[in-house]
């Protein structure tokens, strides 16, 4: 009897084993569907994100190919209905922002005249967006960086070069500060005048000599043969093959070991008119002048036709090169290039040039170099640019009459007394400037050329356009 109430006892207690062994079965179970069905979620999330990704790269990529393929059309970016911003409006969604860099870095906006790079950035979105919480791929911006190509003269190299040397004798007035400087490849740079100050630095292939006192160059000097100071002073570096040696305060403080400066090559500007085009890719138009009258100007208003049309005023027929008369005044209309063999303004007194209206027009004087060995050849039948006497093309403080100047000649610059321009000089024979010039540099640069580098392009652009990509990358984060 005691041992059947034993059995009935532990038979009892069994029961509750048995309950526990399947709750653990049910329990593990659940956690094995829960972790199934959890990477079945994520493994759709991220499908769906990967495909929402490529929708939206794509979607972007389509947003910069549209931005850049209405930059090769003039005006359509700025008809958009909101001008640098391309938004789509069929099933690849996006919105491409251009941004456009003129030298002081990326603005938004379209391109202007003296753009040379813009920017692309795009976002798109997915058509179909990624799910359980996986959104990373809905959006995707990419930018794209190129090149941009004007028509017409780039602005390019220093403020003045005069090739084989020149006498310059200047005050606070005449001012390379915001150049490259005055340049001569090969021959001496002279200072006969006492208290004539260089506001600027200097590249000298060949001697710098001070031969009268107190003379000043406010930049650095580099020198490739003797600098001679006398009692002048060079507030900058001074770096030259011999001379001195000098110490501050007569130079500035420098590392003792400085490096010559290798002076960039001549350019030889032929007459090539085609080279000549606006901003817009529209041509300069070109008047031949021949005979003696119409070599002859007249006071008055100087541009093409129509108003604001470049214009280019062929005068390499004319014997002495432009005739003008005393104290006359051209308001220019547009932007004008002069081409004569020869300028000789010497015996006129009083001869202005400005700007008709409120914009800020170029002016060119150029006489061809008709030889094409990077170096300065003056012909036989060509002469100096000579002026004396309140020559003025230069008036920038009041912009109503802003005219910008780029004197080029392959002879001899000859300037005295009262001479006033804003712009470049190139010179290719010795030169003088006499008698306090003023001159504050403006860089223009000449149509089909590089001055920096003295080369020259047969081809220009016929239309502003973009041109090779510089760079094409994803943004973080888009």
């Amino acid at each position: 009897m005691l041992l059947r109430l034993w059995e009935q006892k532990n038979s009892a207690n069994e029961r509750g084993s048995a309950l526990v062994a399947v709750l653990g079965v049910m329990v593990v179970g659940l956690l094995l569907t829960t972790l199934v069905a959890s990477s079945v979620v994520r493994a759709f999330g991220s499908s769906t994100s990967s495909r929402a990704a490529m929708q939206s790269h794509a979607a972007a990529d389509a947003g910069v190919a549209a931005a850049r393929a209405g930059l090769y059309t003039l005006g359509n970016c700025a008809s958009q209905p909101t001008p640098g911003k391309y938004v789509s409006s069929g099933s690849l969604v996006y919105t491409a922002t251009v941004l456009f860099d003129s030298g002081s870095g990326f603005t938004a906006g379209c391109p202007t005249s003296t753009t040379t790079r813009v920017q692309i950035v795009s976002t798109g979105k997915a058509q179909s967006m990624g799910v359980a919480g996986v959104t990373g791929g809905n959006t995707r911006t990419v930018e794209a960086t190129l090149n941009y190509l004007t028509p017409g003269p780039k602005p390019s190299g220093p403020a003045i070069v005069l090739y084989r040397g020149g006498d310059v004798n200047a005050n606070s007035s005449f001012d390379l500060s915001e150049s490259g400087g005055l340049v001569i490849q090969h021959g001496d740079l002279t200072c006969s005048k006492p208290n004539t100050t260089i506001n600027g630095s200097v590249q000298i292939g060949g001697n710098l000599l001070f031969s009268a006192n107190h003379c000043r160059i406010t930049g650095d000097a580099s020198v490739s043969g003797a600098a001679v100071l006398g009692t002048g002073t060079i507030g900058g570096c001074l770096s030259s093959a011999s001379g001195g040696p000098y110490t501050p305060p007569q130079v500035g403080s420098c590392p003792s070991a400085t490096t010559i400066k290798p002076a960039p090559p001549w350019t030889d500007v032929a007459y090539t008119p085609t080279d000549w085009v606006a901003s817009s890719g529209a041509a300069f138009q070109v008047t031949t002048l021949i005979t003696p009258a119409a070599c002859t100007l007249s006071t008055g208003d100087l541009g093409g036709t129509p108003s604001g049309s470049g214009l280019i005023l062929n005068m390499l027929g004319c014997a002495t090169g432009p005739i003008v008369g005393q104290n006359q005044t051209f308001s220019l209309t547009s932007d004008v290039v002069i081409f004569a063999n020869q300028f000789d303004f010497s015996s006129v007194n009083g001869l202005t040039f400005q700007s008709k209206d409120s914009s800020v027009h170029k002016l060119w004087f150029v006489t061809p170099d008709t030889v094409k060995d990077s170096q300065p050849t003056c012909g036989v039948n060509q002469g100096p640019f000579n002026t004396k006497n309140n020559l003025s093309a230069g008036n920038v403080i009041v912009t109503t009459n802003a005219i910008q100047a780029m004197i080029y000649t392959p002879c001899a610059f000859l300037a005295a007394n009262g001479f006033v321009l804003n712009g470049q000089i190139y010179a290719g024979q010795l030169s003088v400037l006499q008698n306090n010039p003023q001159f504050t540099f403006a860089q223009i640069g000449i149509a089909g050329c590089d001055l920096s580098t003295g080369t020259c392009s047969p081809s220009p652009p016929s239309l502003p356009k973009p041109g090779s990509v510089i760079s094409n990358r994803d943004l973080d984060g888009g």
